[in-house]
């Protein structure tokens, strides 16, 4: 497989959360995994993976999936939650802090960032 065009791992507990509601949704309706196959236009390999946890599909596919499962797809990721490992701080752009002690210092950071007028950039 050509490097690049390698994806990155994704999170076990993502795989196995959605395979579980996959495999969920699917007993609910009283089907096989042949059948959900069947319906949602996929092989029927691919259904046993997925409920396994051990890959992922791809957003065409997940989307067929909900569809196959009369489900929305939020049902489908019920359970899963992602929030960003860190916050992007862009200079000058960010909040003052309510301490008045403070104060002075978010004034000179701002006054010498590189956003100001007159200084040369490179």
């Amino acid at each position: 497989m050509n490097p690049r065009r390698m994806p990155l791992p994704p999170s076990d507990e993502l795989r196995a959360r959605l395979g579980a509601n996959i495999r969920e949704c699917r007993e609910c309706l009283g089907i096989s995994q042949h059948e959900l196959a069947f319906r949602a236009e996929t092989h029927v390999t691919a259904i046993s993976p997925l409920e396994l946890g051990q890959t992922l599909p791809r957003i065409d596919t997940f989307i067929r999936l909900a569809g196959a499962l009369k489900v929305t797809p939020n049902q489908l990721t019920a359970g899963i939650v992602w929030t960003p490992a860190e916050q992007t701080v862009v200079p000058g752009d960010f909040e003052v802090p309510s301490n008045p002690a403070l104060s002075a210092e978010v004034t000179a950071l701002r006054e010498t960032g590189p956003h100001k007028k007159g200084r040369r950039r490179g």
